[in-house]
């Protein structure tokens, strides 16, 4: 297979790199050309594109979705709002793209090429590191953090059994004692409101459940926030529950509804019903919904929060790739 390696545009790939995140084996929402182009478009802060298409008789089967910066090399996204990077190809290349992939590496002069939060299935682990070693370079491999999923199973009793005896005891009495409490009510508020209201309740109760998360949504991430999710809702991939109690909305969760999984990419809650445990169950009632709809995974992406484990999440590593040359 013999690949043409030129860098193109957004705007020229958009098509084809929609139809190649769908088909590579490597895919995620965070991969799609509507996650990285909304990031680029709102986060950018002096880095330069460097979008490596990959194709063979003009069709694409590969890309490296990169970016420049002053002292490197790096996959498209900042870590801080991206939990995972990767590059793309369709599985009969995958033999001949990795090879190619350090040869063009090489061909534009990059001395120094980082690849992070690359999932510890991800191939490209060890097929690029094995084309970059077999061409001289030099290739640093550490653990980049860990994402926390949940294989689902087909209904919510048998995921109540799937939890050691005390996370499931807590766990059922966190929603008696919600239940008990008032009427309980948890939707998708999309199906009943504007996106543009959904995501101002959403901002609001993110910024009130912790500090750390009110420094975090600066008022520059609350429109990249709002951007996303418009370019997720016309994917058909967004989701925001509310979980609400006799009618006030007590809690949220942002998630994307992609690949047959639920993706939990933020939440908050309102302080004043912490007692109810409002923050952990609109996510267990997340969970619940995801197996309703018969998804088969449950990922709360970056991180490891205790409350993760309580509901029974296993942890998966994320990788980060250093290749120096010279």
């Amino acid at each position: 297979m013999a690949f043409s390696v030129h860098t193109e545009s957004f705007e020229s790939l958009q098509r084809e790199w929609r139809d190649l995140a769908a088909a590579s084996p490597t895919r995620s929402v965070f991969t799609t050309p509507a996650w990285l182009h909304t990031w680029w478009q709102t986060q950018r802060t002096g880095e330069e594109p460097a979008l490596l298409a990959f194709r063979d008789g003009g069709r694409l089967l590969g890309l490296a979705p990169m970016m420049r910066s002053a002292d490197a090399v790096r996959l498209l996204a900042a870590t801080d709002v991206c939990d995972y990077h990767d590059v793309l190809y369709r599985p009969e290349a995958e033999e001949a793209f990795y090879p190619a992939l350090v040869g063009a590496f090489e061909r534009h002069g990059w001395l120094r090429v980082e690849l992070e939060g690359i999932i510890e299935l991800s191939p490209t682990l060890r097929r690029l590191t094995g084309a970059a070693l077999g061409k001289g370079w030099t290739v640093e491999q550490q653990v980049d953090g860990v994402s926390p999923e949940i294989a689902l199973p087909a209904s919510w009793e048998a995921y109540l059994e799937s939890l050691d005896g005390k996370d499931r005891h807590e766990l059922k009495r966190k929603l008696r004692k919600l239940t008990g409490a008032g009427r309980v009510d948890c939707f998708d508020a999309l199906d009943r409101q504007p996106l543009a209201e959904v995501m101002t309740t959403f901002a609001t109760l993110m910024r009130s459940s912790r500090e750390d998360k009110a420094q975090f949504l600066t008022p520059e991430r609350e429109r990249f926030f709002r951007t996303l999710a418009e370019a997720m809702q016309k994917e058909g991939w967004l989701r925001v529950y509310f979980l609400t109690l006799d009618g006030h909305v007590t809690a949220a969760s942002m998630l994307f509804d992609y690949d047959n999984g639920f993706y939990l990419y933020n939440s908050g809650y309102d302080t004043r019903y912490a007692p109810l445990s409002v923050g952990l169950l609109v996510k267990a009632l997340c969970m619940q919904e995801a197996i309703a709809k018969g998804r088969k995974l449950f990922n709360f992406l970056r991180g490891s929060e205790p409350y993760k484990y309580s509901l029974g999440a296993k942890d998966v590593r994320l990788h980060k790739l250093t290749l120096k040359k010279g």
